[in-house]
C-alpha cells in the first residue's frame, strides 16, 4: 500500500496552515517591537496570540512533519543495522519505532480530549490579557493527535506493504 494521496493533501493544507501561523507571529513579534522601540507603546495582546498561534502551528503542523520525515529522529542505529543485516529488520525496526510513536500520540490525545472536557465543561479562560475559553486552545492537542495518529498508521502501512519512504 502506498502512502494515499488525500492524507498528503490534508497535511499539506494543514502545514500550509501552520506555516502562515508561525508567519503571523513573525508579523505579531515586529509589530510588538516597532510599538514597543519606535512608538514607546508596547502592545498587551501581541504575546498571547502569538502563543495561541503556536500552540496551534505546532499540532496542526506535526502530521506534515511525520509525513515529510521533518521530525527529529536518531536512526544511527536503524542504518547500522540496514547496513549490515539489510532491509528486512531495518523495516523491523522503523516498525516498532512507529508502534512507539502510535503510543506516545494516543496517550497525548486521550489526555487533549480529558482536558479539553474538563476546561469546556468548567468554562476556564485563559489567565491572558487576551483571554479566550482555554478549551479553543486544547482542542488542538485532540485535533493534531488524531491527524498524527492517521498519518503514522497510513505510514506503519506503507512500511509494512514494501514502501522504502519511510525506512
Amino acid at each position: 500500500m502506498k502512502y494515499p494521496k488525500f492524507m498528503t493533501l490534508i497535511n499539506q493544507v494543514l502545514g500550509c496552515v501552520s506555516g502562515s501561523l508561525i508567519v503571523a507571529i513573525g508579523f505579531l513579534a515586529v509589530f510588538e517591537a516597532l510599538a514597543r522601540g519606535a512608538f514607546s507603546s508596547p502592545t498587551s495582546w501581541t504575546l498571547d496570540i502569538s502563543s495561541y498561534f503556536l500552540i496551534w502551528a505546532v499540532f496542526l503542523g506535526s502530521a506534515y512533519a511525520y509525513q515529510e520525515k521533518g521530525h527529529v529522529a536518531v536512526d544511527i542505529l536503524r542504518d547500522l543495522v540496514g547496513k549490515r543485516l539489510g532491509k528486512p529488520p531495518r523495516r523491523a525496526m522503523a516498525f516498532a519505532g512507529y508502534i512507539i510513536v502510535l503510543l506516545v500520540i494516543i496517550v497525548l490525545f486521550r489526555a487533549g480530549v480529558i482536558i479539553t472536557l474538563n476546561a469546556a465543561r468548567l468554562d476556564q479562560l485563559t489567565i491572558a490579557n487576551f483571554q479566550i475559553p482555554i478549551a479553543a486552545l486544547y482542542i488542538a492537542i485532540v485535533i493534531g493527535s488524531v491527524n498524527m495518529a492517521t498519518t503514522v498508521v497510513f505510514i506503519m502501512l506503507d512500511i509494512a506493504s514494501g514502501g522504502e519512504k519511510y525506512l
